[in-house]
């Protein structure tokens, strides 16, 4: 049994999985993230229009959500069995759920995505399992602007570096892909567990689809909207929030504003996307920092040996979107 960062996982390390091209008639599918990969668009564009998959109830939504989010001593997977039972009985088909809390909390350390991965083979051991992994310079410009979004108000190096960050234990190993992609083929086998970069999602949406109709082993009822969901504030629009935030926005991230304590944060944060941050992009191009490039840049090469890791699960090659590779 090969090990992979020091631990087994009973399979056979190979550049492409081998991938059975139709699931069984009760095999459910289970999109567990990243964060920060598109999954907004998956949620909305894509997963509604997958034949022959129940998905998007509000019942189906509150169970994944709660399998992620239960507390240890709360959680008994005979009863999230029976509820999913349950469901499978109204449906009449396999389910389709989608939730990137799946894959672990950004702010609350590392580990919960382990403990999620158990949770769901004791749950659904047959189901077909996919997750999308983003390359981690650009996952952590990504995932800073998701705190400055949720009212943070650190600087993109004092967020990495941790200090003084309020409310967040954010963890480098969450980018560390290989070790919770390895636990779900280990789980759930080789050939259930399919591994896509972000970068081709976007870059190659129609290939993309195609092959996420042969893992399935069925195809999509209607055509996929191109739009780009979520985009990001740019580098001065983010600036202009931080400071919003420290002086109005009470949050978990900043619990006692300087002025005062306003509502309406996530409103501010919607109208600054819609209005405020076209007019700043054309006012002030948005230049990359040489520091935040280079800090970037020389995090993301400590993680070469668990990209490489992970290129034994992934069909795609990796060093083609630039991820750091020994």
């Amino acid at each position: 049994m090969p090990a992979v960062n020091g631990r087994a996982y009973g399979v056979v390390a190979e550049l492409r999985p081998r991938r059975r091209l139709r699931p069984g008639p009760a095999e459910h599918v289970i999109h567990v993230g990243y964060h920060k990969t598109a999954s907004t668009w998956l949620q909305v564009c894509v997963f509604p229009y997958v034949a022959g998959l129940h998905y998007g109830d509000l019942l189906l939504g509150s169970f994944v959500v709660n399998l992620a989010s239960a507390a240890d001593h709360t959680f008994f997977a005979a009863g999230f069995r029976s509820v999913l039972r349950q469901i499978e009985g109204s449906s009449g088909g396999p389910l389709l759920l989608s939730y990137e809390g799946l894959s672990g909390s950004l702010w609350d350390g590392y580990g919960a995505g382990f403990r999620n991965a158990t949770r769901l083979h004791s749950v659904a051991p047959g189901a077909r399992i996919l997750l999308v992994v983003r390359r981690q310079d650009e996952m952590l410009r990504s995932v800073h602007a998701q705190y400055v979004n949720e009212g943070g108000t650190r600087s993109l190096r004092d967020f990495i570096q941790g200090r003084e960050v309020e409310g967040s234990r954010f963890s480098l190993r969450h980018l560390e892909y290989d070790r919770l992609v390895g636990r779900y083929v280990q789980l759930f086998g080789r050939d259930r567990v399919w591994v896509v970069p972000y970068e081709h999602l976007r870059a190659r949406r129609q290939m993309f689809l195609d092959d996420l109709c042969e893992f399935l082993g069925t195809g999509l009822t209607s055509k996929v909207s191109r739009a780009q969901l979520n985009h990001s504030l740019s580098g001065p629009s983010l600036w202009l929030l931080r400071s919003w935030n420290r002086l109005f926005r009470a949050t978990r991230f900043n619990a006692d504003p300087r002025l005062r304590s306003l509502r309406g944060g996530r409103h501010v944060r919607n109208l600054m996307q819609r209005g405020v941050d076209p007019v700043v992009r054309w006012l002030i191009p948005e230049r990359s920092t040489a520091p935040d490039a280079g800090m970037l840049a020389e995090l993301a090469a400590g993680f070469a040996a668990s990209n490489q890791r992970l290129q034994h699960f992934c069909s795609q090659s990796l060093a083609e979107w630039g991820y750091p590779l020994p």
